[in-house]
């Protein structure tokens, strides 16, 4: 009963995100993809953390309302949640949340898998380089990143 629920609660997101509903709706649609991500099921956070990664470009700032949650899911064991919070980690990256998500992203580098450092290291390098805030913190994050 409650996998049927959520499979109606999530078509209806698809729906909502499918026909260019107004704000409001695309809101609720996202606040039920950020509840979902507090699923104990695997495959309902894998979900919500995939089309979160499809909408977040449609409304970020929505979708940045979970940030704590999706960074969370960086520290999952599963590797396959770790992969697609990381592709949506960056995606939320801009010029206001470049600071507090590089802080999580180095945190993340300590301890992630060695098959994911090269591409998390260039990935910030890029992150940093296009959203620094100043000449300053690029600098002294580049060496962190190192």
């Amino acid at each position: 009963a409650k996998n049927a629920g959520n499979a109606i609660l999530y078509e209806c997101v698809l729906t909502i995100m499918g026909v260019e509903s107004e704000s409001g709706l695309r809101v609720l649609a996202i606040n039920i993809l950020g509840r979902f991500l507090t699923n104990r099921d695997n495959n309902i956070r894998y979900v919500a953390l995939n089309t979160l990664a499809k909408v977040v470009s449609a409304d970020v700032q929505a979708v940045q309302r979970h940030r704590s949650t999706i960074v969370d899911c960086l520290k999952d064991p599963d590797v396959s949640l770790r992969k697609r919070a990381l592709e949506l980690v960056y995606g939320l990256v801009n010029e206001t949340t470049v600071r507090t998500l590089t802080k999580e992203l180095l945190a993340y580098l300590v301890s992630a898998d060695s098959e994911v450092k090269l591409d998390l290291t260039l990935r910030m390098c890029a992150l940093v380089d296009k959203f620094a805030p100043t000449k300053r913190w690029h600098v002294d994050t580049l060496f962190k990143i190192i």
